[in-house]
């Protein structure tokens, strides 16, 4: 557990003139536990995993918890917090950093996990409500009791700050509770308007309806109608029709007795896996898999290819054959043209003793194949947006692609124009959670690969807010998750990191994208032997996948010291504009003896990416969090030529 740390009371000018001052009305529910009893619910929190690997949630929690009890209400407040529990200078200004409340939002997160796990048995609970950073202190009743309510009905909740009230640090005055009679007209009026907006979307599960009445921006925040989102977002859609089955003994009389409709077990194998492809393809961020053709939009297609949207139509048949074993053949359509894009045979597969298990396997490699970012799928997709002329025609699914065609070239333009286009994206469309995730990426690229850094906001720190805010919008994305994870490396929270990584895989076991990338990150962690089995998984199911996989290979051969297979990884990585690339090129020569060669592309690292001259031992730290491989790293790069600095802090 973190040592405690002491916070002295801020001058007068340090709580700023909207502090509410120490005539501020009590909070209920705050002021009413013993000191005692909160300061051990305190420590327990503190000790939990939730916070245990997270230093800045744990220095966060503990000053306002401490401020709370010393009666220093007036003290909490974004800037004391990132002052005096966050360390940050005293020019840090809360409107152009946004780190508190990023900060916030996670412990939020990281209370409410450990009180629905861990602490589900505590008598007390430490609470920090939306909208104010001062907490509460709320007892909790004992396992299967019910809390009883004050004589005269229920109480009233209480009214949550508004957001507003977050960037101001002090909860909103109370809200006088609406007479009831005035509170059911409400209810009735919302009712009725939900109701018709309901009523107009199954109308539009067919034919686009008109809204002449704008009812449907009535439904902030709900989910868009999938002819809505995807000519909002331009992303491709995806119908999976059903497949058929051919061969195979029938089912026993014992099973079909009394049944009028017995099935072959070809079709109920073949249903199994159609399920699960849908299942799976409707995890992948970058498509809309549409529920039935009838949610399918009219496409303005030409022959000139004029429309940048695609759909397409997955097809398939499972055969079964007399020796118990079964073929899978796949046909992927462009609904556009007509045409077969794809199609592949998963011929001598066996059900064995886990049937489940053999489906999911087969499923990923199907998704290896057409979902992931570099399938067939977003080819073709792509290809349709470039003769329709190019990303910008595209919507924001042309930002994504910029940000894709990066991601194949390192060219530093092309990442400006890609940081550049999903900015404004998510400014139009604050919804768009996937828009936030790619920026968080782009944001982290500032520092792992030096492109066009920016001066202001600390790039992790834009990285965050834009990874919390993705996962804000869409909880049960993999891929906000999977950002979420490389942005906690990054920032060298290793707790954290494990957690988002294992939420992702959780959320799509199907994506080799995250299997590959979380392989990564448990090499650099420490964790060898299963990091490098996940990288080798994903390389089995798909063999030529972005550069950033064989830097995860080269680095897992080197953490074992195997020179020939760190070579062999090494010699897969692209040209000179990848700057782990040229990491792990050098840290290959050099195992390999190779020491001109790893000098050479010492030098060309530290030119594109200045952060390894300027900062080196931060750089070694954000690269390789484990402390074991840390030193072996710095000690290398030191005999190579990089400025490191020669003392046991630094080394540290």
């Amino acid at each position: 557990m973190p040592e405690s740390t002491t916070v002295e009371t801020p001058g007068p000018d340090a709580a700023g003139p909207e502090a509410s001052g120490p005539e501020a009305p009590i909070t209920p529910g705050t002021d009413h536990a013993a000191p005692d009893a909160v300061r051990g619910a305190l420590a327990r929190v503190l000790d939990s995993d939730e916070l245990r690997s997270s230093p800045q949630l744990s220095n966060i929690l503990r000053f306002v918890v401490e401020a709370t009890l010393d009666g220093r209400r007036d003290a909490i407040k974004g800037y004391t917090i990132a002052v005096e529990a966050l360390g940050r200078d005293p020019s840090f200004d809360p409107q152009a950093d946004p780190i508190v409340r990023v900060e916030a939002t996670r412990l939020r997160r990281a209370l409410e996990r450990y009180y629905a796990g861990a602490g589900a048995g505590d008598a007390l609970e430490i609470a920090i409500p939306r909208g104010s950073y001062v907490p509460h202190f709320l007892p909790r009743p004992a396992p299967g009791m019910a809390v009883a309510a004050p004589a005269g009905g229920a109480p009233e909740a209480e009214p949550e700050p508004p957001a507003a009230a977050e960037a101001g640090e002090q909860p909103a005055a109370p809200v006088r509770p609406v007479p009831a009679a005035r509170r059911r007209g409400w209810v009735r009026l919302a009712l009725g308007l939900l109701l018709l907006a309901v009523a107009m979307m199954v109308s539009g599960l067919a034919v686009e309806s008109v809204d002449p009445l704008g009812l449907r921006a009535l439904l902030a925040g709900a989910s868009w109608h999938p002819i809505e989102r995807t000519n909002r977002l331009g992303i491709p859609m995806v119908e999976v029709r059903d497949f058929d089955s051919a061969g195979g003994p029938p089912l026993p009389p014992s099973e079909i007795a009394g049944s009028a409709g017995a099935v072959t077990s070809g079709d109920f194998t073949a249903q199994a896996i159609e399920v699960r492809v849908r299942d799976a393809l409707a995890r992948f961020d970058l498509l809309d898999v549409l529920a039935s053709p009838d949610a399918r939009p009219a496409l303005s297609c030409s022959s000139e290819g004029a429309s940048p949207n695609s759909a397409f139509a997955l097809g398939g048949l499972v055969e079964n054959h007399d020796d118990g074993t079964l073929s899978v053949l796949l046909r992927l359509s462009d609904l556009c043209d007509g045409t077969i894009v794809w199609s592949r045979e998963f011929d001598s597969l066996r059900r064995g003793s886990d049937a489940t298990a053999s489906e999911i396997a087969l499923v990923r490699d199907i998704m290896a194949a057409i979902a992931e970012p570099y399938g067939i799928i977003q080819a073709r997709a792509r290809a349709r947006v470039t003769a329709a002329g190019g990303p910008q025609t595209a919507g924001p699914y042309g930002c994504v692609l910029t940000a894709y065609s990066y991601w194949r070239s390192y060219k530093p333009a092309e990442h400006a124009a890609a940081r550049d286009c999903l900015e404004q994206a998510v400014e139009a469309d604050s919804t768009f959670a996937l828009g936030y995730a790619l920026l968080a990426e782009l944001n982290l690229d500032e520092i792992r690969v030096g492109a066009n850094p920016r001066a202001g906001t600390p790039a992790l720190n834009r990285a965050l807010a834009a990874a919390e805010q993705a996962v804000e919008l869409a909880p049960t994305s993999a891929f906000a998750r999977r950002v979420l994870m490389d942005v906690h490396f990054f920032r060298g929270e290793r707790g954290a990191t494990l957690a988002a990584g294992n939420i992702a895989l959780e959320l799509n076991p199907y994506d080799v994208d995250i299997i590959a990338d979380f392989g990564g990150r448990l090499v650099a962690l420490g964790e060898t032997a299963r990091g490098e089995a996940m990288l080798a998984q994903a390389a089995e199911a798909a063999p030529g996948m972005p550069p950033w996989v064989d830097y995860h290979r080269v680095i897992a051969a080197y953490a074992r010291g195997d020179a020939p297979a760190a070579a062999a990884a090494a010699d897969q990585l692209m040209g000179e504009g990848y700057a782990p690339g040229l990491l792990a090129r050098a840290l290959a020569s050099h195992l390999a003896g190779e020491d001109d060669a790893a000098r050479a592309d010492l030098r060309a690292l530290m030119a594109i990416a200045p952060g390894w001259a300027s900062e080196p031992d931060a750089m070694i730290r954000r690269f390789f969090p484990d402390p074991s491989l840390a030193l072996r790293v710095r000690a290398d790069l030191a005999g190579l030529g990089l400025p490191v600095r020669n003392s046991a802090a630094a080394a540290n």
